[in-house]
This record gives C-alpha cells, structure tokens and sequence, in this order.
C-alpha cells in the first residue's frame, strides 16, 4: 500500500467534543423527564377547608344547608359539600394619622362569613386539588352553592377521616 493513500486519523476539535457532550446531555435530560416525571399514584384524603368571604351587606340571606353541593363557579367542577357556615361582622384595619397607631375596628353595617366545606382531594407537597381546583391557605375560590354565590380566601386546610 502507497503511503500516500493511508487514511489520516481522525481528529476532533474543541467544537466537535462541545457538541458531542451537548448531544448526549440532550439525550439524558431526555431520558430522565421520561423516567422520572411519571406521576406517582397520589394521596386521596378527605378535607374540610374553610373559606372567608369577607364584607357582605348585612341584610344578605344565606340559607345554606349542611350536605349541599359546592360548584367552582370558574371551572365549573364540583368542590365539596357544605358542612357549615359562621356569620359574624367585618372587621378592618386602618392606620390613625394622628396617633401614628393601627386601628382595629368593625363595619355597622357589614358582615363577613366563613363557610366549611368537605371534599375528597388528592394530597400534593404543596396544595390539595379537589377536582381542578388547587385547595390551600390563601388559595382563592369562586364558588356558588344552591341558595349563595360569592368568592373568598382559604383560611384553613385539615385532613379529616372519611
């Protein structure tokens, strides 16, 4: 064989090995989204979870009864059942200018209500969803049972026995 026909060995630069490590780092980021984001099965729990709606008219009629529906007036799913409700007056906070002190007062004419429901939700780290809506402190809920419709805040989340 002619010396000059030998084939030369094959080489790689810099930018080759970058796109070869590049490439396999794609395949394995890959791989792992396939391998570990299968979901695992979740904690089905029962919860009862409380929701302020604050500041209502005082004259307001609610009339809901233990065992009614809970409908999520957004997406239109299930939410639980009703378990309770407490009527009590609004309260606020302002700031006095003149003592340079917060003030801590209630409405006269206004009331806020704290109603509990019950669902069955699947337990997550960081929230409970019950159907499509995420439950947790602070989450907000727009909801309506047979005889109200109204929007608040979560207050309190417990896991309850079945």
């Amino acid at each position: 064989m002619n010396d000059q026909t030998k084939k030369a060995p094959v080489r790689l630069n810099f930018f080759d090995i970058l796109l070869i490590v590049l490439a396999v780092l794609i395949v394995a980021a890959g791989a792992a989204l396939v391998i570990f984001n299968t979901q695992s099965a979740s904690d089905e729990v029962r919860i009862q979870y409380t929701v302020l709606v604050k500041e209502l008219p005082e004259e307001i009629v609610i009339k809901a009864e233990p065992g009614e529906s809970v409908v999520d007036t957004v997406k239109l799913g299930t939410i639980g059942e009703v378990v309770s409700y407490e009527v009590i007056k609004a309260t606020y906070d302002e700031f006095n200018q003149e003592t340079k002190a917060l003030v801590h007062g209630t409405y006269d004419d206004l009331v806020s209500v704290y109603f509990t429901f019950a669902a069955d939700a699947e337990k997550s780290d960081t929230a409970y969803m019950v159907g499509n809506q995420r439950v947790a402190v602070g989450a907000q809920i727009f909801f309506r049972t047979p005889s109200f419709t109204g929007y608040g805040f979560v207050t309190d989340v417990t896991e309850t026995a079945e």
